[in-house]
């Protein structure tokens, strides 16, 4: 894959967005994959994809870096996320967040004002 192949203008934060204009190509690319792992209903791949690539606001450097097999898997682990918290009593509740100053973007699964000092601690890896 090739680095930045073209920017957008200057977003509010003076960002300029990457446009990777092999980004309909590589979705059709992980489309298939997921479509022959047979991990994601058949049903549901083109909502999954579609959410991943369109709503969740992943800048497209995400897509010109990750290989398709690669995306397909994160997309694959969200919906296993998905699926398995639908069936707890205390469900997984991802949010997503973005701060602007010169953007970002933040997805967890932790409770605004609540700190949880146990378990796995990936961050501290």
């Amino acid at each position: 894959m090739t680095a930045v192949e073209s920017s957008a203008p200057a977003n509010h934060s003076g960002y300029s967005d990457n446009v990777y204009s092999g980004k309909q190509e590589h979705r059709d690319q992980v489309y298939a994959i997921l479509e022959q792992n047979d991990l994601v209903p058949k049903h549901r791949i083109e909502s999954e994809v579609g959410w991943f690539y369109d709503v969740l606001g992943l800048d497209d450097m995400y897509f010109m870096l990750e290989k398709p097999e690669t995306v397909a898997g994160h997309i694959t682990a969200l919906y296993g996320a998905e699926l398995s918290s639908s069936n707890k009593s205390n469900p997984l509740n991802v949010a997503f967040e973005s701060a602007y100053e010169n953007s970002a973007m933040f997805i967890h699964n932790s409770v605004p004002g609540v700190s949880k000092t146990d378990g796995i601690s990936y961050e501290k890896k």
